[in-house]
C-alpha cells in the first residue's frame, strides 16, 4: 500500500494545481435511484460556455475508458485508427466514437442524514450525450446566465434503466424549501480546469496504435528490461521486435592448440575464438517519458 506524508500530499497538490490540473478536486454528478433529486448551479452562462468532445469507450486493464476520437466533428474512419478497429480490434471492443456534453456544476444532494436534508456544495461534470445541449440551450433562453440561478434536477427511471432521462427545473428566488443560499455562486473549483484531464484521455495516433498492438496505453508499457521506453515509437517496437536470446557461457568446452599446463595447476580452459565475447552497452534512459499522471478520482 503506498503511503505518504502530509508534506509529500501538498507537494502533489501544488503540482497538480501548477499543471493546470484543477479538476483534482471536481467529481463526476451521479443520481442512482428513480426520484432522486440534486440542487444545482450550472457554471454556463451562453452557449459558448458548453464543453464537447467526441470520444471512443475502450476496455483498459478491465476498466472503461474514454479517449478522444481523433477525426474532426462529423467524419469517421480517416485519421483515427480508433474508428476502423471498434469491431476487429482482438484486444477488445472499442465504441463507435460518441458525442459527449461535459457540465459543469456545484451541486448539493438530497440527503436525510446530512444537516438540513441536503449535502454541502460540490464541484461535479455531468456527462451527458451532446444533444442534451438543446435543453441547456432551452434553459438559457428562459433564464439567462444559469450561475445565477438554482436548478432542480430529477432522475427518472431506475437504476441500469438504459431509457432513464433526467428533467431540469429552473427555481424561482422566492422558493419556499430551496433558497439560493443552499448553492453559493462560487465556482473557483474550476479555475485553470482542463475537462481532458477529468473526463478522458487525449492520445497521439502513436499512442493509439501502441493500445490497438499490445492492449495497453503507452504509461503503462514498458520495454523488455523493464526500463521506461525513450519514445512512443520505442514503446510499440519493444513488443513487435523478437526478443533475443541471451547469452550463455559455453560449458566444458575442450580447449584447442593449448599447451598443458604444470600438474600441480588445474587446467585452465581457453576458447578458440577472435576474441571475447562482450555484452552489448545499455544505452542509459533519456528521461522519465510516463506522461503525467491524471489526478481524476483523486480527492484532493
Amino acid at each position: 500500500m503506498s503511503t505518504f506524508n502530509y508534506a509529500q500530499y501538498s507537494q502533489v497538490v501544488e503540482q497538480a494545481q501548477a499543471n493546470g490540473e484543477g479538476s483534482a478536486k471536481v467529481g463526476y454528478f451521479k443520481l442512482k435511484n428513480d426520484g432522486d433529486i440534486a440542487i444545482a448551479r450550472i457554471n454556463i452562462g451562453s452557449t459558448d460556455d458548453m464543453m464537447f468532445a467526441s470520444v471512443h469507450t475502450m476496455n483498459v486493464g478491465g476498466r472503461w475508458m474514454k479517449v478522444s476520437c481523433l477525426n474532426p466533428l462529423g467524419v469517421s474512419g480517416g485519421q483515427c485508427a480508433l474508428c476502423s478497429a471498434h469491431t476487429s480490434n482482438p484486444n477488445g471492443p472499442i465504441g463507435k466514437s460518441a458525442k459527449k456534453l461535459f457540465i459543469p456544476m456545484m451541486v448539493s444532494y438530497r440527503d436525510p442524514n446530512a444537516e438540513g436534508g441536503y449535502t454541502a456544495p460540490a464541484p461535479v461534470i455531468w456527462d451527458r450525450p451532446a444533444a442534451f445541449s438543446r435543453e441547456l440551450a432551452n434553459k438559457l433562453m428562459v433564464a439567462g446566465d444559469l450561475r445565477n440561478t438554482l436548478v432542480l434536477i430529477t432522475r427518472n427511471g431506475k437504476a441500469g434503466d438504459m431509457q432513464t432521462t433526467y428533467s431540469m427545473d429552473i427555481l424561482p428566488e422566492n422558493h419556499p424549501v430551496f433558497k439560493p443560499g443552499m448553492v453559493p455562486v462560487d465556482f473557483s473549483a474550476f479555475n485553470n480546469f482542463n475537462i481532458a484531464k477529468h473526463s478522458y484521455w487525449e492520445k497521439t495516433a502513436e499512442e493509439i496504435q501502441v493500445y490497438l498492438t499490445t492492449g495497453q496505453v503507452p504509461e503503462r508499457v514498458q520495454t523488455a528490461n523493464t526500463q521506461p521506453a525513450a519514445t512512443v515509437a520505442n514503446v510499440a517496437n519493444a513488443y513487435t521486435a523478437q526478443p533475443q536470446a541471451a547469452y550463455t557461457a559455453p560449458v566444458n568446452v575442450t580447449p584447442q592448440n593449448v599447451a598443458p599446463a604444470a600438474p600441480q595447476t588445474p587446467p585452465v580452459a581457453t576458447f578458440n575464438q577472435p576474441a571475447a565475447y562482450t555484452p552489448p552497452a545499455q544505452s542509459a534512459p533519456t528521461g522519465d517519458p510516463t506522461p503525467t499522471r491524471n489526478f481524476t478520482g483523486f480527492s484532493f
